[in-house]
């Protein structure tokens, strides 16, 4: 739980400060530079997912298993092949980027996102040894170099995108206002690539942290090993396969998982073009939608993912000592916690949508639309927040081809009923946010049948969903009039957006303690938990 919070909190810092940076990028860019930025964020997005992505989840389990087993030498030979095999993958995702990135900007029907996601290419060699370097140490039961690392890439992407998104903007619009051709939306492309060097920059300030870390850590594992008592080295066969088997599954699942977004872009800009609407029309709708909306719903389900990281490797260890019991606790108090979080997060942001649209992005072209979008899909961040926490639990226990079929399904399902919405309802990019729940919902449905086949699991109900629930409502209910009356009283939408978040915890924390949802012995597994018992006590909502 600890682990969990220390990486949840830097989770929310990183996506705060990407909300904070995103909002001057997107006024810098447009409505349609953050489609071709958004664009091509989700090719890159997808080809990490096939190189890289899964290094950290494989690597970890493979350290954890070790660790518990204290055999520290084969836990160092791990670390030094997954390092060049990550190497390998990278490369490869670079080439195939770099060079194919015309063929996919045109795929996906923007071919001025092409430039983008060239920029981008080059993060994918890095992001291929950052990941190994994260899932080392989390491998080793600590999140703090990876929640640092988190931190200090986000915050070198922030400048960079900022300074660089500035300076191609202005260089390319000088060029084409001085030139006698004609070019479409070049400073807008332009612009997108400058946007994305930083995520570039940003990767590799957060590596060469992580490699001082390894530096400084060197010493103790040098005398873990000093004191190893295992005989033989693991063969660099054996941890190929290892790494393979746990990759491969792992790159399907969390592909299929995240292709949505590639399927859901592709889809309602061909087929909304085929129905006659202005291309521009639909750059500006995908824009509200990746660069709006997505931004926004991703915060606290960040948080879910942080749970989850910090889960596998203590799920390993219990699996790997075969302490059934405590695996079973650990997925109750992890889906609990990720229930407690996500319900009051997706209540607020359906509340308080407006106002913080109004906050967030106030030179958007229709922010009532990304409103509304938000007031419809904040169901989606409790149902991606459940879903992604059972796919690491059902990964944990090692079925790893089971979210690889519910994700596969889900996708098909998903997508057969956008095709249907598209092209039966006048609704336009609502389509692509309904069924971007569908999607999840199914996969959460499909995750919890597998939990009760393989484990035996039954998910207690009352007091991990109807209760949060409750008190998420009551909460929304009071934020809804409280923000009413702040904005009617300091004649600042910011001011009492502000407030009201804060005021928004205080009222829900208050209601978990009336309702009985967490009791004493839970509190004390959070973070300040002892803090948050002594005023309890005080104010008399606990005994």
């Amino acid at each position: 739980m600890m682990q969990g919070a220390i990486l949840g909190v830097s989770s929310i810092i990183v996506r705060m400060i990407g909300i904070l940076y995103r909002v001057p990028l997107n006024n810098i860019l447009g409505e349609k530079g953050v489609a071709y930025y958004g664009i091509a964020f989700e090719v890159y997005s997808f080809l990490l997912l096939l190189s890289s992505y899964s290094l950290p989840l494989a690597v970890s389990k493979m350290v954890s298993r070790r660790v518990t087993l204290k055999e520290y030498k084969n836990t160092r030979r791990i670390f030094a092949f997954a390092i060049g095999f990550a190497l390998c993958l990278g490369l490869a995702a670079f080439a195939i980027t770099y060079f194919g990135a015309d063929f996919f900007a045109k795929l996906l029907n923007y071919p001025q996102s092409a430039i983008a996601l060239r920029t981008l290419s080059f993060g994918l060699i890095i992001m291929s040894v950052l990941g190994v370097m994260r899932g080392f140490f989390q491998g080793l039961g600590t999140m703090v170099p990876t929640a640092l690392s988190n931190i200090f890439e986000q915050i070198v992407n922030a400048a960079v995108s900022l300074i660089a998104a500035t300076a191609f903007y202005k260089a390319a619009l000088t060029a084409t206002t001085a030139s006698k051709y004609s070019f479409d939306n070049i400073p807008e492309a332009m612009g997108a690539s400058g946007g994305t060097l930083g995520t570039v920059c940003g990767a590799g300030a957060a590596l060469v942290f992580l490699i001082v870390l390894y530096c400084l850590y060197r010493r103790t594992l040098k005398a873990q090993i000093t004191e190893d008592q295992t005989e033989g080295k693991e063969p660099l066969g054996g941890i190929l396969k290892t790494l393979v088997l746990t990759i491969i599954p792992v790159i399907l699942s969390t592909t299929i998982y995240n292709l949505t977004g590639l399927v859901d872009s592709g889809l309602f800009s061909n087929i909304m073009e085929a129905r006659g609407m202005d291309h521009d029309m639909i750059d500006t709708f995908t824009g509200m939608f990746t660069g709006n909306y997505r931004l926004i719903v991703n915060v606290p389900i960040a948080l879910a993912s942080a749970l989850a990281s910090s889960l596998i490797p203590s799920v390993v260890k219990s699996v790997t000592q075969g302490n059934r019991g405590n695996v079973i606790r650990k997925i109750d108090s992890s889906i609990k916690v990720t229930m407690m979080v996500a319900m009051p997060c997706a209540v607020g942001l359906g509340v308080l949508a407006k106002p913080i649209i109004n906050l967030l992005f106030p030179t958007s072209v229709d922010p009532d639309k990304v409103s509304l979008m938000l007031m419809i899909g904040c169901i989606s961040v409790v149902l991606y927040s459940l879903s992604t926490i059972t796919n690491s639990i059902l990964q944990g226990i090692d079925k790893m081809r089971i979210p690889v079929f519910h994700s596969a399904i889900a996708l098909v399902f998903h997508a057969l009923i956008l095709v249907i919405m598209l092209f039966t309802l006048k609704i336009d990019i609502f389509a692509v946010v309904i069924c971007d729940m569908i999607f999840s919902f199914t996969v959460c449905f499909l995750n919890a049948r597998s939990l009760k086949k393989y484990l035996g699991y039954k998910q207690e109900k009352v007091k991990t969903f109807v209760l949060p629930a409750i008190c998420s409502l009551i909460m929304g209910v009071c934020v809804f009039f409280i923000n009413l009356g702040l904005r009617k009283l300091l004649h600042s939408n910011t001011i009492a957006v502000i407030l009201s978040i804060i005021l928004a915890i205080i009222i829900y924390g208050v209601t978990l303690l009336l309702l009985k949802v967490v009791d004493v012995d839970e509190l004390y597994m959070f973070p300040g938990g002892t803090k948050i018992i002594a005023v309890a006590r005080k104010l008399h909502l606990l005994k």
